[in-house]
């Protein structure tokens, strides 16, 4: 499968690199991994703030949600509650919805309105 360059990628395949150099200095010289590491800090401090956030709310859905349901988040044009989530049970029925101010009240709301024994994912 291939993927789509992103800086995150780039930026845990340039730490890859790092460790490899600590086991062989010779075979990745320093200076290729500085300037590695420069174009990764680079491209992750361009990123749009949201990208991060909305996969900080997909990534807390997740761990509300029970296995086989899927989160779908996004952004809203309301300034006020920036951020939309909805969470499809196994057949793709919407199960709860909402949006919220921040990341942390709209997984709270979200998960008190998943039906009642589904707002803990057992372990």
């Amino acid at each position: 499968m291939n993927q789509t360059p992103n800086p995150i990628a780039d930026a845990v395949g340039t730490l890859k690199l790092v460790g490899m150099h600590f086991t062989a200095p010779t075979a990745y010289p320093a200076e290729v991994l500085q300037a590695a590491a420069a174009e990764c800090i680079e491209r992750l401090a361009a990123m749009p703030q949201e990208a991060a956030r909305l996969a900080q709310l997909y990534t807390a859905l997740l761990a509300v949600t029970p296995h086989g349901w899927l989160p779908h988040v996004t952004l809203t044009t309301d300034a006020e509650r920036p951020f939309g989530a909805v969470v499809t049970d196994e057949a793709g029925n919407v199960a709860a919805r909402g949006i919220g101010k921040t990341v942390d009240s709209l997984v709270a709301l979200v998960k008190a309105r998943l039906p009642v024994g589904l707002g803990e994912v057992a372990l």
